[in-house]
């Protein structure tokens, strides 16, 4: 849990910093979107979720309780595939479903299906499932594997929270907020 509450302070801190950046970044737009100031384009936004809640579908002794999660994301207009609404980019760290410390970088798309509910599907790298909880995510051979994780969620404003689907192994439900 440690290793937990040191990260969650080190992406809160990034997150800060990286808000204050992009509110400070004064230069003019380059056609793209970029800013010659900051990475970040016009209208990107930053993104922090958490997960209070995790729910697995089978009984296993071996699965912790809750698997804790960090999101730190930017969605972009730019980038669009699919009809999509906004492009996503992002880090998850979370303990998996056996208490090992993971990672999930990804790519993503996100459609808002009304101003207040959307649907996104995310794509990337899964990396944390060791030992004997290896084989337990399909091509996990090399120690990291593919992942697509979809979800629905409830945005008021910058507020958002979410239902997402671990495969045929869980649901969690996340909260966040927009930047």
């Amino acid at each position: 849990m440690k290793w937990f509450q040191s990260l969650a302070r080190f992406l809160s801190a990034a997150l800060v910093l990286g808000v204050a950046a992009s509110a400070s970044a004064q230069g003019t737009a380059n056609p793209d979107g970029r800013n010659a100031d900051t990475w970040l384009r016009d209208g990107d936004r930053l993104t922090i979720a958490f997960s209070p809640y995790t729910e697995h579908f089978r009984n296993n002794p071996e699965y912790t309780k809750h698997s804790y999660l960090v999101d730190l994301g930017i969605e972009s207009k730019y980038d669009t595939v699919w009809g999509a609404d906004k492009t996503l980019f992002g880090l998850a760290v979370f303990k998996n479903s056996f208490g090992q410390p993971s990672q999930y970088i990804y790519w993503g798309q996100k459609w808002d299906v009304k101003p207040w509910l959307y649907a996104k599907v995310t794509a990337g790298l899964l990396h944390g499932y060791k030992g004997k909880y290896k084989n337990n995510i399909p091509f996990n051979g090399l120690g990291v594997a593919p992942g697509i994780i979809p979800a629905v969620g409830v945005q008021f404003g910058d507020v958002r929270a979410e239902l997402i689907t671990l495969g045929f192994s869980a649901v969690m439900v996340t909260v966040g907020y927009r930047f």
